[in-house]
């Protein structure tokens, strides 16, 4: 056999070739850690930033601590131990007494409110605020009641000079006697409840004290006998009809004690009709 004949055949020869080809011409794909994850786990992303497995355990050791220390929000159905743990870490102190205030100075006349300051801590507590935060709105509160007392104390006060500005004008000479009057009806009907309502500003009110002046006329003019200080009217025609009724009534005590010096109501009467006469001729 020749040569010629023992040659490989150009098959052969084609496909050692290219297997050569394939071994020199390619880069070895490098192998990582990534590679023994199963499927679902070797394309994500994230990993990729982790050289080696060394460094993926290291980060979650240091995620595990931050998630030890983070606060987390309790969800709709967290327990009371759950919320309270998390107000605690946002600052709440363990009971509604351990909330730190500077109580706040009241203006003259305002009185403080324990009771109220009681309930706001005890509400603020439940609510799972902070000392800082309670103490803003403790602040705030107080700052607008104060301001609010003390603008009501002005517009009283302007109220009533407005009032006594009008009823002097109304009035004249008659304005202390009449308001004598209005005073003295208040004291002989009026409630210890009705006084001290009256004095939050309804007896301020000029429009009441007419009233009241009306009812102590009529009042007076049913009764001119007696005490003198219920009877002091305060108007000309009234002081007039009380006069003519008691010189009618011949069979009273008091025209008895007016004309007896020796009568214990003696000098009652005739202050009485002193201060009729003055109210009819005015004071001379």
């Amino acid at each position: 056999m020749s040569e010629e004949e023992i040659t490989p055949d150009d098959g052969a020869s084609e496909s050692v070739a290219t297997e050569g080809n394939v071994t020199e011409g390619s880069a070895p794909v490098e192998k990582t850690w990534r590679d023994s994850l199963p499927d679902e786990l070797r394309g994500i992303k994230t990993l990729e930033k982790f050289k080696d497995v060394d460094g993926l355990a290291k980060s979650y050791v240091e995620t595990e601590k931050y998630f030890e220390g983070a606060i987390r929000i309790p969800g709709e159905g967290a327990s009371d131990e759950e919320k309270n743990s998390y107000f605690s870490k946002l600052g709440r102190p363990d009971t509604a007494e351990g909330y730190e205030l500077t109580k706040a100075d009241m203006p003259e006349g305002m009185a403080y409110d324990d009771t109220f300051e009681q309930a706001f801590l005890d509400k603020a507590h439940k609510a799972g605020l902070n000392n800082a935060q309670v103490g803003e709105l403790y602040e705030w509160y107080n700052g607008a009641a104060k301001e609010m007392f003390v603008q009501n104390t002005v517009n009283s006060e302007n109220t009533i000079q407005k009032a006594e500005i009008e009823l002097r004008a109304d009035w004249g000479r008659q304005y202390d006697e009449k308001l004598a009057g209005v005073q003295r009806l208040v004291e002989q009907y009026a409630s210890p409840e009705d006084v001290e309502y009256l004095n939050t500003g309804p007896g301020n009110d000029k429009k009441l004290a007419r009233m009241l002046d009306r009812i102590a006329k009529d009042h007076g003019e049913g009764r001119h006998l007696g005490d003198p200080k219920v009877n002091a009217f305060t108007d000309p025609d009234s002081a007039q009809k009380a006069k003519d009724a008691f010189y009618n009534d011949t069979k009273s005590e008091d025209y008895k004690a007016y004309f007896d010096a020796s009568h214990p109501d003696h000098a009652k009467v005739v202050k009485m009709l002193s201060r009729w006469n003055e109210t009819i001729h005015g004071s001379e």
